[in-house]
């Protein structure tokens, strides 16, 4: 056996190699990224490009961050998209449960046309949301960017029904011999056994939410409310875009999808596996 692992050792140097050579151009956006954000305009538009900034801004991290009052950007596209979770992954694992445990009339079509959504462009519903928020007064407010998702979202409906329906039932008769209605089946039985596929959901909403850029411009008229994708937008005018800035700005924007992928990525991926098999 020693003898036929070691019989390429070349195949291993060059997996090692393919990886290393892979991993170093993934880095290197994100080098270029955070080094541009601490350069001057004259090295920012130097030719040949300038790979070390000399010297380095980095008091352009704090102006940014403190006296633009950047964190309070941050603040809104966290609690927003915390909010948007909380809303949309409740509510789709509600509707999924009934998709996948439940036989009622109807119950294919339904959840074919619920699945036809998904092929329906945003622009084309965008004019009469806009138009009906308008009437309800919730322009500037938070609302246009929170009620729609109290009815879930039909590609999480569509990968909590998938995951749903691998449970077995004999734990759903289990349950109802123990006294538990269907509610309580949903919430102790079929959420707790579901954390990969639900943490899964919320990480891909949380960052939809947190990227948007549309929604909040159109709804969010007042500046105090803007979200960390929109105020990207806040380095640039018309007449002059300062380009270290707003480097600055998409760096900490990347903080907290960062983190929040780093603390969920063992459930995540578990949960891509597991929707991609079934």
């Amino acid at each position: 056996m020693g003898k036929k692992k070691n019989a390429y050792p070349g195949v291993k140097i060059f997996k090692y190699a393919f990886l290393v050579i892979f991993s170093i151009v993934i880095i290197i956006p994100f080098y270029w990224l955070i080094a541009s954000s601490l350069k001057n305009d004259g090295q920012f538009f130097a030719v040949p490009p300038v790979w070390v900034p000399d010297p380095p801004l980095w008091e352009n991290y704090p102006f940014v961050l403190l006296e633009l009052k950047y964190w309070r950007f941050i603040a809104n596209s966290i609690w927003l998209g915390a909010a948007v979770v909380l809303l949309c992954v409740t509510s789709s694992s509600f509707v999924a449960y009934g998709f996948a445990r439940f036989k009622f009339p109807g119950k294919n079509i339904l959840f074919a046309l619920l699945l036809s959504t998904m092929m329906l462009p945003v622009q084309v519903t965008m004019i009469p949301q806009f138009i009906l928020f308008r009437h309800l007064g919730w322009l500037n407010t938070y609302l246009p960017l929170l009620v729609p998702h109290l009815f879930g979202s039909a590609y999480i409906i569509f990968l909590l029904r998938q995951f749903f329906a691998g449970i077995p039932r004999e734990m759903d008769e289990a349950a109802k011999i123990d006294g538990c209605n269907s509610l309580l089946i949903w919430l102790w039985i079929i959420l707790p056994q579901s954390k990969p596929a639900l943490i899964t959901s919320a990480l891909f909403v949380f960052m939809y939410t947190y990227k948007d850029v549309m929604a909040p411009l159109l709804y969010l008229g007042n500046q105090s409310r803007y979200t960390v994708a929109v105020a990207v937008l806040l380095f640039t005018s018309p007449n002059y875009t300062n380009f270290s800035l707003q480097f600055v700005g998409v760096a900490l924007a990347l903080v907290p999808t960062v983190i929040f992928f780093i603390i969920s990525q063992k459930f995540t991926d578990s949960g891509i596996q597991i929707a991609s098999l079934k």
